[in-house]
């Protein structure tokens, strides 16, 4: 095999090396839903699931989520601290938690998600595409004594 024809196979291989890694980038995404809402001695909780569907590894993340009221103004913002998941399906969703004041939660009508990081493991930082998430409402069945 010439050399040029060498040079050629390495190019494609790269190539193909790149698009699929990039690939596999943009398929990423993780659902989000706030799954409860915990009040312990004046401080409240807000209690998140994330999901990547079995779509791809994520090391720790650092999400700033703002609470707004109905108008769309912010009442707080803090940071919810996600530990890694997603390199199996045993693994593919985490639940974790953040505190806010108490009263910013009880006059938040919705949770916004402004910024996103994932650390990687030379602690460094790589910003994380809003796209990636996908927003889930949950809402808890009805419980009754009968």
């Amino acid at each position: 095999m010439g050399r040029s024809s060498r040079l050629l196979l390495a190019a494609v291989l790269l190539g193909l090396g790149w698009q699929s890694t990039s690939l596999a980038e943009t398929q990423r995404y993780i659902s989000i839903r706030n799954t409860d809402n915990v009040w312990i001695q004046g401080v409240c909780s807000l209690v998140f699931r994330l999901d990547n569907g079995g779509a791809g590894e994520f090391n720790a993340l650092a999400l700033t989520i703002q609470l707004k009221d109905k108008t769309g103004h912010p009442l707080g913002e803090g940071t919810l601290n996600v530990p890694p998941f997603g390199d199996s399906d045993a693994t593919r969703s985490v639940d974790t938690s953040t505190e806010f004041d108490c009263e910013a939660v009880q006059n938040a009508d919705s949770v916004s998600i402004t910024q996103a990081e994932e650390l990687l493991g030379n602690n460094t930082k790589k910003p994380l595409p809003l796209s990636t998430f996908d927003p889930q409402y949950y809402q808890p069945l009805k419980i009754s004594i009968n």
